[in-house]
């Protein structure tokens, strides 16, 4: 079973991917969902401060849509917060509602690939959600924090966590490509995947130093068609909801479509 949709996916250079950003794209509000939902956060707030957990509201960027034309990937936009995120992933509310009418907060998250052919994975801990499971490196799509001028940047969004989570600079980066997006079933919301690909290898990663400690333990895998493969067979159901898909595309980019083709239909039948 797949927790997670697959809305786009190719390999798309920043000069290769579209914005389409309408700020007024907001989730439907009515004075009575904003009442519930204030309450909501207040709970939310009061439990992860019990349980030492990060929780807090930021301003973000909102899925709308994302197709592929050609060559070319469009990504629509609208606004959003990590409130609404929070309270509208909230199952009693969700399933009663399209898609269109949640947060649908956007997040990003990026295979990183180094120059002998790692890739970085990190066990989650201490966070709001898919705690204990693996996933690559990645965060949410911040508006006043992620843009090239005015223009929301996811590039900007994945390099910035990037660098927060490992201490790898702009500078350690060969190159980076958008691999399309996913929608996370789960805890609804979309997430822009991408692969980074450095020009250092693992052994200079793991001098780095990173800005945050939200990772508590950094892991490696050596990427090899086989070994990713059986990495996502063995721990399917424990790596976060949109890991699974940025391996997959990675996967996909690497080894080739046969490669995605003959894995899908044995991971959609695992329970």
């Amino acid at each position: 079973m797949l927790e997670f949709e697959i809305l786009a996916q190719g390999c798309f250079p920043a000069d290769k991917v579209d914005i389409l950003y309408q700020p007024e794209e907001r989730m439907p509000m009515t004075p009575a969902i904003q009442a519930w939902m204030d309450a909501l956060w207040e709970e939310r707030l009061s439990q992860a401060r019990t349980f030492n957990k990060r929780l807090f509201d930021a301003p973000l960027y909102r899925l709308v849509g994302a197709e592929t034309t050609g060559e070319r990937l469009t990504l629509h936009l609208g606004d959003t917060s990590y409130k609404e995120y929070v309270t509208t992933r909230e199952a009693s509310f969700a399933r009663e509602r399209r898609r269109d009418e949640l947060g649908n907060a956007i997040g990003v998250c990026s295979v990183v690939e180094t120059s002998d052919d790692y890739i970085l994975l990190d066990k989650r801990q201490g966070v709001d959600v898919y705690e204990g499971r693996y996933h690559v490196i990645g965060g949410f799509f911040e508006r006043g924090l992620d843009t090239q001028g005015q223009r929301p940047d996811p590039f900007a969004a994945v390099r910035r966590e990037i660098r927060e989570e490992t201490g790898i600079q702009e500078t350690d980066i060969r190159e980076q490509y958008c691999l399309g997006a996913a929608y996370d079933l789960a805890m609804p919301h979309g997430e822009f995947l991408f692969l980074t690909r450095l020009h250092i290898p693992l052994s200079e990663v793991q001098q780095r130093e990173p800005e945050e400690d939200e990772i508590k333990e950094l892991r490696f895998l050596h990427s090899t068609e086989e070994s990713l493969r059986a990495f996502i067979l063995e721990h399917h159901g424990r790596i976060s909801a949109t890991g699974e898909p940025n391996l997959l595309l990675y996967g996909t980019w690497k080894f080739g479509q046969s490669w995605l083709a003959s894995l899908l239909p044995t991971l959609e039948s695992l329970a």
